[in-house]
């Protein structure tokens, strides 16, 4: 702005020299008037070629800004490889394989350092790094750790002591096949035992259920038998005995007196029986309740015969008929079942012999037909018709003989 003030002032000054020196000199107008002119234009075009000389010319390129030094032209990448370094895991004893080629380069203030060495410290920076990253990735993760890698590898980063730039491509993050197949097993097992797991609960839950809810009393066991046959309200009542039976056994008690006639058989069926015969229950419980998990034996089974034949003990017909099986089995070499029912079904009298009178002796063939010496009663209704071949003899041919 200075430097403008001035050349204007200079131009004006040279316009009215001039003019003064005309007036002064008693020049004419026209004279006056040229001579303004000239001196104006002189000096105009001598102040802008003093300007133009002080501007530095502008180059349109951009050319005319100082040029910054060079900056030393940076090494190019390397090539080195790393195999099946064992990195570890999160858990303990199981390893990833790593593989990568390793890329690097100098740092540019040891370029003119550049040594042998420099591979092994660029595969180490790239494995620390990988380190960081593995170390807290479970071992069955292998493949989400590899993506993770690959993220994390591929800037290039200086190594520890600053020599060199190195970046990691063409990662793979792998498992020994051992330990791929026992990760496989473990994850199989842990599987099945969940699922075990799983139904041991739900069985829990239906034994606390059926426990706790349905067999809690023999009417609770009822009504849930009806909600689930709703239509069957006959079959519901005949299910009353079965049912009490099953809810006094789930909680380890006796059947309640409501329901002991319900029972399947009755009880007192085989108590009373017979006296002195085998029991059917528990003597300290009192209604002698029929033991189903006990094994029937074969002097139980020909009882409930007896009984539903309708003969007693102290008839003869049931004597008769019980020494004609033991016969028949001591006959056919079946001695066990024979002793079991004459020491259950038989009484003997004190003093008194098993059998009854003229019955023919132990000691006799087993072969013969003892049949003919066998003691009949009145009335009995095993005649000819319902034996076979049995065909008692008169009492009075016994007493002579």
């Amino acid at each position: 702005m200075k430097r403008r003030s001035s050349s204007l002032l200079f131009i004006a000054l040279c316009c009215l020299a001039p003019a003064v020196l005309g007036s002064l000199l008693h020049w004419s107008m026209l004279l006056w008037g040229f001579m303004s002119m000239v001196t104006a234009s002189g000096s105009l075009l001598l102040v802008m070629t003093i300007l133009s000389g002080a501007r530095t010319p502008a180059d349109p390129y951009g050319s005319g800004e100082s040029e910054q030094p060079a900056e030393p032209t940076e090494q190019p990448y390397q090539e080195t490889r790393v195999i099946d370094a064992a990195l570890p895991s999160a858990a303990e004893g199981y390893e990833f394989l790593f593989s990568a080629t390793v890329w690097w380069r100098p740092v540019s203030d040891h370029a003119d350092r550049s040594d042998h060495a420099s591979p092994a410290l660029a595969a180490s920076s790239v494995l620390s790094r990988a380190l960081e990253v593995v170390q807290r990735e479970q071992p069955d993760r292998a493949s989400f750790a590899r993506y993770l890698l690959e993220g994390e590898l591929s800037v290039p980063l200086p190594d520890r002591s600053g020599r060199v730039t190195a970046q990691a491509a063409d990662v793979t993050l792998t498992l020994a096949p051992a330990d791929r197949e026992r990760l496989r097993k473990l994850n199989d097992l842990r599987k099945d035992e969940e699922i075990w797991e799983y139904e041991r609960q739900h069985e829990r839950n239906k034994r606390r259920y059926l426990g706790d809810d349905v067999l809690k009393s023999a009417g609770s066991a009822v009504v849930w038998w009806l909600t689930r046959h709703e239509d069957e309200i006959e079959k519901a009542v005949n299910m009353i005995g079965p049912l009490a039976q099953i809810s006094a056994a789930a909680n380890d008690e006796e059947v309640p007196e409501l329901f002991r006639h319900l029972l399947v058989p009755p009880v007192g069926a085989r108590n009373g029986a017979t006296v002195g015969g085998p029991q059917w229950g528990d003597a300290d419980q009192g209604g002698g309740v029929f033991d189903r998990e006990e094994e029937v034996g074969v002097s139980d089974r020909l009882l409930l015969l007896l009984t539903a034949l309708g003969l007693k003990p102290d008839m003869d017909e049931y004597t008769v008929l019980v020494h004609r099986v033991v016969r028949d089995l001591e006959a056919t070499g079946l001695g066990e079942a024979a002793k079991e029912i004459r020491r259950t079904l038989l009484l003997t009298p004190e003093g008194g012999s098993e059998e009854p009178e003229g019955w023919p002796s132990t000691e006799a063939d087993a072969t013969e037909p003892w049949a003919s010496g066998f003691p009949a009663a009145d009335g009995s209704p095993f005649t000819d018709a319902a034996a076979g071949t049995f065909t008692p003899e008169p009492a009075e041919d016994d007493d002579a003989s």
